[in-house]
């Protein structure tokens, strides 16, 4: 439990030397650290756990992914990246089978409907405005306009070729999402770093009350030279996210701001339209070299990906391709992008972390924002702008980034065009 991630990590290295001597506290400690904030640390506890056949790290496991029975069947169930197909494998190797009746027996005795979270949603309340700040610049964002989103299957998507489905899609619903302005690009490594270099952060005068104690809000890509000054700002967490906002004047968006941003007044697929152009965004087929073929063959590349160190990742936000309706540029793939909005409920995210035990948080519905927008690993499906992802507002993965929105009284004039995005592009009104 050392405070640095990266003596976690040294030490999850030597863990399997002394299972002989002690399993049951070696199992504990490989147990634990699956959850771990950072991704270095949690996917090299996975893999141990797995390695090892650490029995009692199961039940979490088949928590993070919903039902591994489900997610191994050929479409079923909704993938999202490299941890998803980590902890799947991690699954397989301690129960000994991917046989989906096996393990489907396994979680009725595991959890006994426990381990459901609510299904049941009310009517969003609004967002809280975004508060004047003297660090707030609004000049490289955009004004969308007040529109209305529809959360459901695009009709455009029948067209696509999947590789999953989406039987456990909710029921269609609609919202009214007033005007508001949002960052033309994702916020860059450069622009985090000066925040994580503030007194601000330092104090946490602007942090959200529910974050955890001793935070730093120093990127964990920030020594990983992949990631460059113009790349999204990755390897954050929701409450860095939450942070980095507050200081800026802003706020994240909501998922129905955000899709309100990325697709504009018709029910399309991706923020280009309905069919899937590999040449407009950052993901899968860019760094996995090609399209795989099934579930599984992507999950095998994402595992071998996970190895490789030297492989690119993320691209500078000014090359990440696609340009909404309204012009905001690259909502689909390069990086996930954390909202304000609960997955497991149509209100705003009300997380309860503290001093909580991360076990503890893990199990709590409240601990789980939406992702939008699929990352530079991502199927074409996940890039959509219906796709509603999920992540545990703790962790840090180097596929997660964000962008932010304010409620800046709009001017008479639309202001100009940020620098990367193109000016032909529709809704300027």
């Amino acid at each position: 439990m050392h405070p640095d991630p990266w003596v976690r990590r040294t030490v999850l290295g030597r863990l399997s030397q002394f299972v002989e001597v002690n399993e049951d506290e070696v199992s504990a400690a490989v147990t634990w650290l699956t959850h771990d904030p950072e991704d270095f640390v949690a996917f090299e506890a996975i893999r141990l756990a797995g390695d090892l056949r650490v029995q009692g790290a199961l039940r979490d496991l088949l928590l993070l992914v919903g039902s591994a029975s489900d997610r191994l069947r050929t479409q079923a169930g909704k993938p999202v990246g490299i941890g998803h197909a980590m902890v799947l494998n991690a699954i397989v190797r301690i129960v000994g089978t991917d046989d989906t009746e096996v393990l489907g027996d396994i979680e009725s005795r595991l959890f006994d409907g426990t381990h459901e979270f609510p299904t049941s949603f009310v009517e969003p309340s609004p967002p809280p405005p975004s508060v004047a700040h003297p660090q707030h610049d609004d000049s490289g964002m955009l004004f969308i306009p007040e529109g209305k989103v529809r959360f459901a299957v695009p009709p455009g998507l029948a067209a696509l070729s999947r590789v999953f489905d989406w039987s456990d899609v909710q029921e269609p619903w609609s919202t009214a999402v007033a005007g508001f302005w949002i960052d033309a690009h994702q916020v860059t490594v450069a622009e985090y770093d000066e925040f994580a270099a503030t007194e601000a952060a330092r104090s946490h005068a602007l942090c959200h009350p529910s974050e955890p104690p001793g935070k730093l809000h120093v990127r964990n890509t920030l020594l990983d030279l992949r990631f460059q000054t113009r790349h999204p700002a990755t390897g954050v967490d929701w409450f860095e996210a939450y942070a980095f906002a507050a200081w800026s004047g802003k706020r994240l968006p909501t998922e129905g701001e955000w899709q309100r941003a990325a697709q504009g007044d018709d029910d399309r697929v991706f923020p280009w339209g309905d069919a899937f152009d590999p040449s407009q965004v950052r993901c899968h087929s860019d760094v996995l070299g090609g399209s795989p073929s099934s579930i599984t063959a992507w999950r095998s590349r994402l595992l071998e990906l996970n190895e490789d160190l030297s492989a690119t990742l993320t691209v500078p936000v000014d090359d990440a391709g696609n340009v909404s309706p309204f012009g905001v540029c690259g909502m689909a793939g390069n990086a996930w992008e954390w909202t304000a909005s609960s997955f497991f409920s149509r209100n705003a995210l009300e997380p309860d972390v503290g001093k909580r035990d991360a076990l503890d948080v893990v199990y709590d519905w409240r601990s789980y924002p939406v992702i939008r927008g699929g990352t530079w690993s991502s199927l074409p499906e996940l890039t959509s702008v219906a796709f509603r992802g999920r992540d545990l507002l703790t962790d840090r993965h180097f596929e997660n980034g964000f962008r932010c929105v304010c409620d800046c009284p709009r001017p008479a004039d639309q202001r100009p065009w940020p620098d990367g995005c193109v000016a032909e592009a529709v809704g300027r009104s």
